[in-house]
């Protein structure tokens, strides 16, 4: 009887093994179960995850087929696995049975040792992770994420919790790796691990403002993802754990240690052998490092143009100070398709396009080579004739506007610091005008531009305002007279420290420019000809208002009363040609609106 009674125990107790043996797992079979049918938050649908959103960097092309800038939210721009390949096969290495890329082997070896072994999660690593991580307290071992789940993540990011306390941090934490552990499953459900590779290496964020394995690549080598070497792709997949701790750039000798841990890895992985990681791992990581910016880069204030172009809102009449500027205004924005694109087109979905984005690609007229030429060309003439000029006049006179009063000088540097950042900022955060002008006063080290380049330097605010405007600025536009297509163009010295588009934004007199078009009437509506003689003689208009105008000469010219013929006139410019022409049309303002219809 006693006998019989102890066995019964024992079953008792075994079964009661069983169940805590098992009621975890079923437990997370149970909540897994919860999460997918969206009880703890909504899921990506399947129509999500085949048509992923992010971040996309919309790239502007030169005609001759270079990247000469980008906008974007983030510097992102997609690339195909196909494109990871190398040219030369010899690069290319062998993991797993397969040939791969060398970033791929790099990220395959470090991040996800049998992410062609598991679909999405990884058993074995989830239960190191309940051993060491959780049990043991031994946080080295890592998550246990596979690429997969990673890539869930940053396609689908947490939602932050960093307010509440630390159990519901906890509950949160948990929820959301569940949701990351079926977004795996239902991406390795839709897409081959080749697409899951490219996609998590087109995601993730490399540091410098670089997301993504293209910009990466340009960021830090200056190169295509396919040029990558085993080495580059070696320090690219390190520095995706800890983008500062680990920046060839911030930190250079953590990112060659985690460079040469990746090494190591992918020797393990079978992807090197040993040879090969000691003579990789004994070299210096050597950039090429070209952070991209808007305030930085090539014909910058031509990118700036294209946005404000791009992103153009309808002309409103209240906008403009007269009916023929809003009326102009109003028809290029009507007839030109570029103007207000992004406004005037729009997506699948029905909303318009984001320039910042939605990854566009911007096919210019601009050729590379001759605005490199242009901004250099700028900046010669202007580092060693133009400013050179200033610089003495100002060290002659002490005076920066030679023919303003006193009160006008101060009205403008009084103008200039009240529309400053700083001021702005210091006004937002409820700093005082007496507060605000002190601060402007006060000395700080600071980073001025010159034409030798950006120097550092202690000045007050106030003083680096009259400083920077004393710097001689100029714009440069080159077209193609057959078609009008710009091939160059610079709106001034330096687009990070002058935003004024001296190019678009500039009013300037017309000048002589306008000679020819007062020629064209001539012959158009006076039925003159080149040959046409003309005294050359002073004129003398009478205008509306009963004034006299008599045009000037540049330089000392003789006016004897000689014939000329008309092309004479044109050819050497002269004044006092282009207004009797217009004296002879009785009415000056035809000419005007001749050359108003001409655009």
């Amino acid at each position: 009887m006693d006998k019989k009674k102890k066995t019964n125990i024992s079953q008792e107790a075994i079964r009661w093994i069983w169940i805590v043996a098992f009621a975890p797992v079923a437990v997370l079979l149970v909540m897994l179960l919860l999460t997918a049918a969206g009880l703890f938050g909504r899921m990506p649908s399947f129509e999500e995850l085949e048509n992923p959103k992010s971040n996309l960097a919309t790239e502007i092309y030169s005609e001759d087929g270079k990247v000469i800038g980008s906008f974007f939210v983030q510097n992102r721009s997609y690339v195909q696995y196909a494109d990871l390949f190398p040219a030369d096969s010899t690069q290319h290495l062998r993991l797993d049975g397969r040939s791969v890329p060398p970033i791929v082997a790099a990220l395959v070896a470090t991040e996800d040792a049998r992410f062609r072994s598991h679909s999405g999660i990884d058993l074995p690593s989830l239960v190191r992770v309940g051993v060491k991580t959780v049990a043991l307290r031994n946080t080295s071992q890592g998550g246990g994420s596979t690429i997969s789940q990673q890539l869930a993540k940053n396609l689908f990011p947490r939602d932050t919790v960093g307010r509440r306390g630390r159990i519901a941090r906890t509950g949160k934490l948990v929820l959301s790796k569940l949701k990351e552990w079926i977004t795996a499953l239902k991406l390795e459900y839709n897409y081959t691990k080749e697409e899951i590779a490219a996609m998590y290496l087109n995601t993730v964020e490399y540091g410098s403002n670089a997301y993504g394995i293209k910009s990466a690549a340009h960021t830090f080598f200056n190169k295509e993802p396919h040029e990558l070497n085993i080495q580059e792709a070696a320090m690219l997949v390190g520095v995706v754990n800890a983008p500062t701790r680990y920046s060839p750039v911030r930190n250079p000798e953590n990112a060659l240690a985690r460079r040469n841990l990746v090494l190591q890895r992918m020797e393990a992985a079978g992807a090197l052998d040993a040879a090969q990681r000691d003579s990789l791992c004994v070299l210096p990581i050597v950039l090429n490092y070209k952070p991209v910016s808007h305030n930085e880069g090539s014909a910058t204030y031509f990118r700036e143009m294209l946005r404000l172009v791009m992103n153009a809102d309808k002309p409103q009449r209240r906008h403009y100070g007269n009916d023929w500027d809003y009326e102009q205004a109003l028809r290029e924005y009507e007839e030109n398709p570029l103007y207000g694109w992004c406004r005037k087109n729009r997506k699948a979905d029905g909303t318009p396009y984001n320039i910042y984005r939605d990854g566009l690609k911007i096919y210019t007229t601009i050729n590379s080579a001759m605005q490199t030429y242009a901004e250099q060309a700028v900046q010669k003439q202007m580092e060693t004739v133009i400013q050179p000029q200033m610089d003495a006049q100002y060290k002659r006179t002490k005076v920066l506007f030679l023919d303003a009063s006193p009160a006008e000088r101060e009205r403008i540097v009084r103008r200039a610091v009240r529309s400053s950042d700083r001021w702005r900022e210091m006004k937002a955060a409820g700093a005082s005008e007496r507060e605000i002008e002190a601060a402007f006063d006060r000395a700080q080290p600071m980073k001025v531009f010159t034409y030798r380049g950006e120097r550092d330097t202690v000045m007050s605010p106030r003083d680096s305002i009259l400083h920077h405007k004393r710097i001689m600025r100029a714009a440069f536009v080159a077209m193609d007279p057959r078609t009008g297509f710009v091939k160059a163009y610079v709106g001034g010295p330096n687009f990070r420290y002058f935003k004024y588009d001296m190019a678009r934004q500039g009013k300037r007199q017309i000048g002589s420019t306008i000679k020819p078009f007062v020629y064209t009437f001539a012959i158009d509506h006076l039925g003159m000809t080149p040959c046409t003689p003309v005294p050359n003689l002073p004129v003398t208009i009478e205008t509306a208002n009963g004034t006299a105008w008599s045009p000037k000469e540049a330089g000392k010219v003789e006016q004897l009363g000689e014939l000329h013929p008309l092309s004479w006139g044109l050819a050497r410019s002269r004044n006092n040609y282009s207004a009797w022409i217009m004296k002879q049309a009785k009415q000056p303002a035809a000419v005007a609106d001749f050359i108003h219809n001409m655009g």
